[in-house]
């Protein structure tokens, strides 16, 4: 391709400073194409990295949708059960005695494997989370390179000026560095564009992640936590009152007679009232107090910045209103307050033992 002449070379001091002019132009040119090809592998690293990202999006989307068919079926399985189970209570004779009880182990088995598919559903949600945030590194690394692309445009427009003033001409040279410059300007912009792909695609990873947690992790009657992420909420919460006012009050609640109401009843009536309990609950406690869910009529709460005496004014409203809706529901609380040594463990036991010695007492 023809190139523009260079200035003659004489003894004249304007000949001289044209070949200075020159040859700047001509090492910036060097230094700009150097750069080029630096952005260009970036570029093909960042398509890469994207790819990779769909691609584990697309596969975490995949293992999960066959969790949640797993745990559909189980919800299935579980129903079936409790359908039997029902039905040999009912006919109250020795053969529908033993398939009451096969039902029951039957039922633990299936609750057994909905822990499981919970568990496989939070390590995805987890893992969601993670793609999220390397989609936000790789928009802010794409924002970078858009700020480069920038700044080698203007150094182009800089050095088509500069070969102009050298020659004394436009066009030629000046004329591709700056379609030069216009092209680094279009990519920076296709790069802002893409970073902001990234961060739409990552706070919809995030939604999915949080998605996933609730279907994974929270019980399904309830709307409480799980054992296995409440657990983990409530060492949250011991931590964090540690870095405060180090209050904290740890409630054990068991709904009293439930395997009655089940047993003569049936398990839907049970439910109606863990329903109800649960709607007493969010009444009295704050948005923030996390329950946990850790058996089937019990319940863990860790209500912070309070003492036992403020905690006991909770739970007897939380009776109250849970009684308001049937006359016949009561629940036994059992208060334990955090102390300097405690381990999550330590405090559940002592609450439960708080509950076992207040149900005592009222049997008396």
């Amino acid at each position: 391709m023809p190139t523009d002449p260079e200035p003659p070379v004489g003894g004249s001091t304007n000949g001289t400073e044209a070949d200075r002019q020159s040859a700047g132009v001509r090492a910036r040119d060097q230094g700009l194409s150097a750069s080029d090809q630096t952005a260009s592998d970036s570029d093909q690293t960042l398509s890469d990295t994207d790819q990779t990202l769909a691609d584990t999006d697309q596969a975490l989307s995949e293992e999960d949708q066959a969790a949640a068919a797993a745990d559909q079926a189980a919800s299935d399985r579980d129903q079936a059960v409790a359908d039997r189970e029902r039905s040999s209570r009912v006919a109250g004779d020795g053969e529908s005695a033993a398939g009451y009880a096969a039902a029951r182990a039957q039922r633990r088995e299936v609750t057994a494997e909905r822990e499981r598919t919970g568990e496989r559903r939070a390590v995805r949600m987890f893992e969601r989370a993670e793609n999220a945030a390397r989609r936000d590194r790789e928009a802010d690394l794409r924002d970078i390179q858009a700020l480069a692309r920038d700044r080698a445009a203007d150094l182009r427009d800089q050095a088509a000026e500069a070969h102009e003033r050298a020659t004394g001409k436009s066009g030629g040279r000046a004329a591709r560095v700056r379609a030069d410059a216009a092209a680094d300007r279009a990519r920076a912009a296709e790069d802002r564009r893409r970073a902001g792909a990234d961060r739409k695609q990552a706070a919809l990873d995030r939604e999915r992640a949080i998605a996933e947690l609730e279907a994974a992790q929270l019980d399904d009657l309830t709307g409480f936590y799980r054992l296995g992420l409440g657990t983990a909420v409530l060492q949250r919460e011991i931590d964090r009152s540690r870095r405060g006012s180090g209050r904290l009050v740890l409630a054990y609640c068991d709904v009293d007679g439930l395997k009655q109401v089940n047993d003569e009843n049936g398990h839907a009536t049970g439910d109606r009232l863990l329903k109800g309990l649960a709607k007493a609950f969010r009444s009295r406690l704050r948005s923030y107090d996390p329950v946990v869910r850790v058996g089937g009529d019990e319940f863990v709460c860790a209500v912070s910045d309070a003492t036992v005496h403020q905690a006991r004014q909770v739970f007897g409203d939380i009776q109250d209103a849970f009684s308001d809706g049937d006359p016949d529901a009561s629940v036994t609380v059992g208060l334990a307050e955090l102390r300097p040594e405690d381990s999550l463990a330590a405090l559940i036991e002592r609450a439960d033992l708080a509950l076992r010695e207040t149900r005592a007492a009222q049997a008396n």
